[in-house]
């Protein structure tokens, strides 16, 4: 018998599999690296010195009806009418998610994923994205992080690919 958090019983949704999860079961070569948690692209930059070209950040969105996961990198800014845009809703239903809507999503503050085990879940990727190589991005954990190669990553996801970022 499985258990149903409260969150899970008031949106109707079973937990999910992790980002790490979904990927296991995929196939796809990825390192997962272990380190201090991060929150911040500052806490990227002093405990894991990585370029900020190699640095896929995702951010989480909640709408009356589902969650939008944008990816961009690190050193741009959303443009939230851009992404309401591409996303097919109003830009005033477009709400960043709490940490208890990432729960829903099995994934914690500092940890955000362009992955995700729901198959409702909207996955934008700015087009920016398409000239990255291989990138490190949220594991669903903030003392985790994906590194896998983007093409890789797109042919998986299949995300709606718009300029999103100003």
């Amino acid at each position: 018998m499985t258990s149903t958090s409260p969150a899970d019983a008031a949106t109707g949704h079973s937990p999910c599999d992790s980002p790490v999860q979904v990927l296991e079961r995929t196939g796809i070569a990825f390192t997962l690296h272990e380190h201090v948690p991060i929150r911040t692209q500052s806490d990227i930059e002093r405990e894991l010195g990585l370029p900020v070209e190699q640095l896929l950040k995702t951010m989480v969105f909640r709408t009356e009806e589902t969650f939008i996961l944008a990816a961009l990198p690190m050193e741009r800014r959303v443009h939230y009418g851009r992404l309401a845009k591409a996303a097919g809703v109003p830009r005033a239903s477009l709400r960043q998610a709490e940490p208890e809507d990432l729960r829903e999503l099995a994934m914690e503050p500092g940890g955000a994923s362009p992955v995700c085990g729901r198959a409702d879940v909207l996955v934008i990727f700015d087009s920016a994205v398409l000239e990255m190589d291989r990138v490190h991005c949220g594991s669903g954990r903030p003392e985790q992080s994906i590194e896998i190669d983007v093409q890789e990553l797109l042919r998986f996801l299949d995300p709606v690919l718009a300029a999103v970022t100003s």
